[in-house]
């Protein structure tokens, strides 16, 4: 995580210095007449120079006040699933403020974090927190979930917050501790389940649709890896032309594809690099070296060995990335673009 500390004062750098014993790697930017060793500048006024550390850091935490804060930060807010962290720290160090994306953003945690560190004390308003309960946006994170409609996500967190209970219908182990209010119903028996428990918001987890007359939030487990290789220059149109069907036979959410990993003499296709871009997912390189290594175990072509240097792309690359996750789909090859699917082993989705 990215983290950008901001202050303008002498004594805003002192309590900087404190914090990067707790996180060496922070980095803090002040004016000119503060700047000091490892402290980096930033002009001012300060409003007019922020947007860069808004688009370029996961964490921004300012030691101001907190109405100076909200008005630097306002024209840059875009939505809660793409704003960083906003975090707040009095002079003294007293107290320790989550301002922005408390969930998603993590600074509800790093407020606890930094709070403990300090002996100050931590400001969490999210109601989620403050009621001892999980919102939709924390359950999605815990469980490295879509968010499919962030609308509908609010509204069962509203339930949530009041105490309702709340049904999971889920095709997916859930692997975190739940709310006593959370109750697990069988997809088959929906209608009941709702009158027998008073259930009144619904969490669906990597199914597409439930038949309910009450607010359901959609989650898709980003669980998936696109194992991918095709001829020169096939665009991404035509890369999701065969990559839908298959995904749809298989009942998986193309929102579920956590990672796309090919060969690296395709690093720099287009359709590949652009498919990634729209689904806002990292690529996976995979060097020829590391495919020799383990393409015996798979279906191999010699025409594809004689202009690569492999004799397969598309499972050795998703057996790789996937940390030699299952396979859900074998090599499935159609117009010169060839596709497996592989559920991912890593914890949480991570490198």
């Amino acid at each position: 995580m990215k983290v950008a500390l901001i202050t303008l004062t002498h004594g805003g750098l002192q309590l900087a210095d404190k914090l990067r014993e707790y996180n060496p790697n922070i980095e803090v930017f002040t004016h000119k007449k503060c700047q000091y060793e490892y402290v980096k500048l930033i002009e001012l006024p300060l409003r007019d120079n922020i947007k860069g550390l808004v688009d370029d850091y996961d964490m921004l935490v300012f030691i101001m006040a907190t109405g100076i804060v909200v008005r630097l930060i306002a024209p840059y807010i875009k939505h809660k699933s793409i704003d960083p962290g906003v975090i707040v720290i009095d002079e003294q160090g007293n107290y320790v403020i989550s301002l922005l994306s408390g969930h998603l953003g993590g600074a509800n945690e790093y407020t606890r974090e930094l709070a403990e560190f300090l002996h100050a004390h931590p400001v969490i308003t999210t109601a989620s927190d403050v009621n001892n309960t999980m919102a939709v946006d924390i359950m999605a994170m815990k469980l490295n979930c879509y968010i499919d409609d962030f609308e509908d996500a609010k509204i069962v967190t509203s339930h949530i917050v009041n105490g309702d209970n709340i049904g999971i219908i889920s095709n997916s182990n859930i692997d975190i501790d739940l709310p006593k209010q959370f109750i697990t119903i069988d997809n088959r028996n929906v209608s009941q389940s709702i009158d027998k428990h008073n259930i009144k918001g619904l969490i669906v987890i990597d199914y597409n649709k439930i038949e309910a007359d009450i607010p359901i939030s959609y989650l898709y487990k980003r669980d998936i890896t696109l194992g991918i290789g095709c001829r020169r220059g096939k665009t991404r149109e035509e890369i999701t032309k065969e990559l839908v069907p298959l995904l749809k036979t298989e009942d998986i959410n193309i929102k579920s594809i956590s990672r796309i990993s090919t060969v690296e003499v395709k690093k720099d296709e287009v359709g590949i690099i652009e498919l990634a871009r729209t689904l806002k997912v990292p690529m996976d390189i995979i060097t020829i070296d590391r495919i020799k290594e383990i393409q015996h175990l798979f279906e191999g072509s010699k025409f594809v060995e004689k202009t690569i240097g492999v004799t397969c792309v598309s499972e050795p690359c998703g057996y790789i990335s996937s940390n030699k996750g299952d396979c859900i789909l074998n090599k499935v090859k159609a117009d010169g673009i060839t596709i497996s699917l592989w559920k991912d082993r890593r914890k949480n989705n991570e490198y």
